[in-house]
């Protein structure tokens, strides 16, 4: 049986290209161990 813990940070975004390195650095800093994944919402609102 496994005992580990994985952890994911999922970061939606949408125009954020002037935060969003801020935003992965404050996360990475609290959650070293975690994965993080930026996913750009840009494509999902175009109609």
């Amino acid at each position: 049986m496994f005992s580990t813990t994985s952890i994911a940070v999922l970061i939606p975004c949408y125009n954020e290209a002037q935060t969003i390195a801020e935003v992965v650095r404050d996360f990475s800093l609290a959650l070293p161990q975690a994965k993080i994944y930026v996913y750009d919402l840009t494509f999902a609102r175009v109609q």
